[in-house]
């Protein structure tokens, strides 16, 4: 039996590939070190629809064949490299779009590009809750999968979950669902939906999703200056504790990072560290109070210097130089940029930040290289980093994303939290079994084995192969 062969009866029209570099591209993560031999796909196919996808998974459990499924491979913890032969299912063309103004709710395919969509629903007066610093080729498949929000800030505006209606799901059996509702409110008591949206694509394959709308608002722009990340932790502290409203973007660099960011960006480069926010209104004046109360709070740890923004040009070219600073460390290293993410209480945020600031400090591997830090500090959400030397080969970069991994469970054991954007298995599941021990893990696991009991559907996340 040839699987392409059998592949191609299913999804027509030049949609599977077999070709080593097709393979290997569609195995590749966001990892430096190389594809071992046994990660390395038997084919790639682009199924249209769900019916195809319906029996790419019957013909797959009945060959006893794995299935990881692709989007745009943005995830950072690990789940989209194979950990063994199989089929690499893309949600490329699953890009259909209807937005549904008078039901008001939108939906999508788990193919759609977010920032594509964004700009959709933008046209409209519309706002799509999602926003991470990869929307440019991000898909939302993987974003719904992880229920991620990315850089917006939870508590202003809430998770993806909180906006969608429901999902259409291709279970691993290839039977074909629908949850959720057409109505405004979400359904009450045992609603299927809760099992796929941030579910790590252990338990389907997320075709359609549908969400509500949510209408465009006002903004206002801030960038506050520190001479140290304790006050600028501590300015944050306080904005919780007296109550200000909560900005929709919260982000921080230190020192390090901006200076690279603005040089990239060709802004010149402020001393210290920074953080950058937007806050929203119904009115440019309710955005503008709002922003001028998040200051006052931010104001009373002494910074440098405030800078009220006017200029979208300006905020959007100092909001790029956060979002793809990993790409401008990368450039200005030559080496290769990978984060940790730490999510501590607020009640300790000064000290879990001085930590992340040392973060690879007494590592064995990574303890000598260069490091940094940046994150959505708005979200109480820390991403302390590492350089990787691209001369090192794989098995010790492996080593060191390992490393990084476990220091970044030790953190986040310490300060009570635990991954807010990139999902909880793969590098994370022995954290997971840590942080909610063998019972909680086991649940899990019971719960995939009686929906996928040959373990079909992207093996290898739960257990933490990758």
């Amino acid at each position: 039996m040839s699987i392409v062969s059998e592949l191609e009866k299913i999804v027509s029209g030049g949609f599977v590939s077999s070709a080593l570099i097709d393979r290997i591209v569609s195995a590749e993560d966001t990892f430096p070190y190389e594809l071992r031999e046994e990660e390395v796909p038997y084919a790639v196919v682009m199924p249209g629809c769900k019916e195809e996808i319906s029996q790419i998974l019957r013909f797959a459990n009945k060959e006893k064949v794995p299935v990881f499924v692709r989007g745009s491979a943005t995830q950072l913890a690990g789940s989209t490299r194979p950990h063994t032969h199989g089929i690499i299912l893309s949600t490329d063309r699953l890009n259909k779009v209807d937005i549904f103004e008078d039901y008001n709710f939108f939906e999508c395919g788990a193919g759609c590009i977010v920032l594509q969509l964004a700009q959709k629903l933008e046209e409209l007066g519309y706002y799509l809750p999602v926003h991470p610093g990869s929307r440019r080729i991000a898909r939302m498949g993987g974003v719904v999968s992880n229920n991620t929000s990315a850089h917006i800030v939870d508590a202003s505006i809430g998770k993806p979950s909180d906006y969608i209606l429901g999902v259409e799901v291709v279970l691993p059996n290839g039977d074909i669902i629908e949850t959720g509702t057409k109505g405004m409110r979400r359904p009450a008591g045992t609603d299927l939906t809760k099992f796929f949206v941030g579910g790590d694509g252990l338990l389907g394959v997320i075709t359609k999703i549908r969400m509500r709308l949510v209408p465009a608002f006002k903004s206002s722009y801030g960038v506050v200056h520190f001479k140290n990340l304790e006050s600028l932790a501590k300015g944050v502290q306080r904005m919780y504790y007296e109550k200000r409203p909560k900005p929709l973007i919260m982000e921080m660099m230190d020192e390090k990072t901006t200076q690279v960011g603005f040089k990239a960006k060709g802004l010149p480069a402020p001393k210290g560290a920074i953080i950058l926010f937007e806050s929203i209104g119904c009115s440019q004046e309710e955005a503008e109070t709002k922003r001028e109360q998040i200051i006052q709070s931010l104001e009373a740890e002494n910074p440098i210097k405030v800078d009220r923004l006017k200029d979208i040009n300006e905020w959007n070219s100092i909001l790029s130089a956060r979002e793809v600073i990993g790409s401008f460390l990368c450039q200005e290293s030559g080496n290769y940029s990978k984060s940790a993410e730490v999510i501590p209480n607020l009640k300790y945020l000064p000290e879990a930040t001085e930590e992340c600031a040392n973060f690879n400090q007494g590592l064995p591997i990574c303890g000598s290289l260069e490091h940094y830090l940046y994150g959505h500090i708005g979200a109480v959400s820390l991403h302390p980093g590492i350089l990787i030397p691209r001369n090192w080969d794989s098995e010790k970069q492996r080593e060191a994303i390992t490393e990084l991994f476990e220091r970044e469970a030790e953190l986040n054991l310490k300060y009570g939290g635990c991954g807010g954007e990139w999902g909880q298995f793969s590098k994370r599941t022995s954290f997971f079994i840590r942080r909610y021990g063998k019972e909680g893990y086991e649940f899990v696991k019971n719960i995939k084995k009686a929906i996928d009991p040959n373990n079909i559907l992207n093996p290898g996340i739960l257990e933490g192969y990758r």
